[in-house]
């Protein structure tokens, strides 16, 4: 099955934010769960303060989140740091939620665009950190995302990605590698840090095991086909059986 990925997020980020979902996070995340970040994701306080932390971001300093979604993260990231924002992401229904929740969380130096993993349309060496939140996973191709990656990023300037790796091809998913390690290196990046995020296999499968319980109320909520629901949610736990672990990725051009 080849999805439509730019279709299919303009049409979830397009309906609101899951307040069941919001509930089966908390349950399962406690007090490590921004939920006032409203992700689409499985990032934490813990991912949130590494990230702002190895950014190394000076105040006004340039940070571009790529795939950035709703904007939670990157814009959490942005006001601790005292950094001016970009996020880009393919949905444009993303992007109108993240200016909203700039405009909330008083974030004026923010703008988001337009764009893919392939193609950003930022320019040459033009920020000083680069992050990208759980968004990875749905680049086809993560060689040429690993290059774009390196042309944004000014010299020593640094990349905080969180992603999976995988053995083996997911179903319904684009292609997945064992390591990122190799294509970050082959686009000039040092790997700093390459450390897998704690309890991650176990939360991800719980929140999977609790939206199948609460299936109906996932499916009142958003006005879909229990059944096609519950289809969905058995291949996310399908998919994660392959996953070898979840990665918080530090490192600089």
């Amino acid at each position: 099955m080849n999805t439509d990925w730019k279709a299919t997020f303009t049409a979830t980020f397009g309906a609101p934010a899951s307040a069941v979902s919001a509930e089966i996070w908390a349950e399962v995340y406690g007090d490590d769960y921004p939920a006032e970040l409203d992700t689409y994701s499985f990032v934490t306080r813990t991912d949130l303060h590494r990230i702002a932390t190895e950014a190394r971001l000076e105040p006004g300093g340039r940070l571009a989140d790529i795939g950035c979604g709703r904007g939670g993260p990157g814009l959490w990231v942005a006001a601790r740091t005292y950094a001016t924002l970009t996020g880009v992401d393919i949905a444009e229904t993303a992007l109108a939620s993240a200016r909203r929740r700039a405009e909330a969380m008083d974030v004026e130096a923010a703008e988001f665009h337009v764009g893919s993993f392939a193609d950003t349309g930022l320019d040459d060496a033009s920020f000083d950190a680069v992050m990208s939140v759980d968004a990875l996973l749905f680049a086809p191709d993560k060689q040429r995302a690993c290059a774009e990656f390196a042309r944004i990023l000014a010299p020593g300037g640094r990349l905080l990605v969180t992603t999976w790796d995988f053995d083996g091809q997911p179903e319904n998913r684009p292609p997945q590698v064992p390591d990122h390690r190799p294509l970050l290196e082959s686009a000039g990046f040092e790997v700093l840090s390459y450390e897998e995020t704690p309890d991650w296999r176990a939360r991800q499968q719980r929140t999977a095991e609790l939206s199948l319980e609460r299936v109906a109320d996932l499916a009142a909520e958003s006005g879909a086909d229990p059944a096609q629901l519950r289809a969905s949610i058995e291949l996310v736990l399908r998919n994660q059986e392959l996953m070898t672990r979840r990665v918080l990725v530090i490192a600089r051009v």
